[in-house]
């Protein structure tokens, strides 16, 4: 005769436990195992970015890890190309680092490049001083300042370059697009685009009539991109990281168009850190980056859960 120390277990809590491990441990053992192994989900990290009027708000978390483990508290890599141009980098860090420096030194060629006209030095530009130089390089960068779609794009050519080799990062590029309004007379408003000039005031240019007025307003350009430089635009937000999903969420149920700079902050601030504290590979801290047109880039530190 055999005693059972406990009840013996019947065959329908055993099909019940096998049911309860197959269809909802599995999937969840599986998809942990996933995450630590992506590339980019190994350091963590999220970016969120969203536009307003006149706008934009960017916002990074701090916390640095190795997969569920915590190694250090810094804000991602964020490249200020000018006032109206950012670009933020999430995903491994050796590899954020090796595009960061590309970047910027395809961005200093380029300068280089128009200054000395398409790479060929005249003999007046070879002749000059070293004093003419520095006033053409800063005449440079106040009229000829790169786009933030040709930024977007020269990020996209060299995370491409590397297809077969990629760079495990999720880059994110907005921008203000400067809008040139003519008024004429008391009715018509004519819109002309000027891609290749910019001003930093934000002052209204008078043209040569009386009747004749030009107003500057800013386009929110907002890009985000894969491992092999494929672009997805928005007019609203963008995210990336290893919180997307619950960033793409927190984000649609709260943003509005035609937010001012302080709504903005207050939208973009509190859907980013909802989103943080759903996913346990970003926060420990965040700083959030408002551009606005005319008036430069201002950083504002958010408060966050450390746990």
């Amino acid at each position: 005769m055999i005693i059972y120390p406990f009840r013996k277990p019947s065959s329908s809590s055993f099909l019940f436990f096998l049911f309860f491990f197959v269809f909802q441990l599995l999937p969840i053992l599986v998809l942990c195992q996933q995450q630590q192994q992506d590339p980019l989900h190994l350091h963590g990290g999220s970016i969120l970015a969203m536009s307003g009027s006149n706008c934009i708000a960017m916002a990074v978390d701090s916390r640095f890890g190795s997969g569920p483990q915590m190694i250090h508290t810094c804000p991602r890599t964020v490249l200020l190309l000018h006032s109206r141009v950012m670009v933020g980098l999430v995903g491994l860090e050796g590899d954020v680092q090796s595009l960061s420096h590309e970047f910027s030194v395809q961005m200093e060629n380029l300068k280089l490049r128009r200054f000395l006209g398409f790479g060929f030095a005249s003999s007046s530009s070879s002749s000059s001083s070293s004093s003419s130089t520095s006033s053409y390089s800063s005449q440079w960068s106040k009229t000829t300042s790169m786009t933030p779609k040709s930024a977007s794009c020269l990020m996209s050519h060299l995370l491409y370059q590397r297809r077969t080799a990629p760079y495990y990062v999720e880059p994110i590029v907005v921008g203000l697009e400067e809008i040139k309004a003519t008024c004429r007379g008391q009715g018509n408003d004519h819109i002309s685009n000027d891609s290749n000039h910019y001003n930093d005031d934000d002052d209204d240019d008078k043209g040569d009539g009386d009747d004749q007025e030009t107003m500057i307003r800013y386009k929110p350009f907002l890009c985000a991109q894969d491992v092999i430089g494929a672009q997805s635009k928005s007019h609203a937000f963008v995210c990336s990281g290893v919180a997307k999903k619950s960033l793409y969420g927190c984000a649609e149920s709260l943003w509005r168009p035609n937010l001012s700079s302080k709504e903005l902050v207050q939208v973009c601030g509190k859907a980013f850190l909802s989103a943080l504290e759903r996913d346990c590979l970003s926060g420990y801290g965040a700083v959030l980056y408002l551009m606005e047109g005319g008036k430069g880039i201002q950083e504002i530190q958010l408060s966050c859960r450390n746990d």
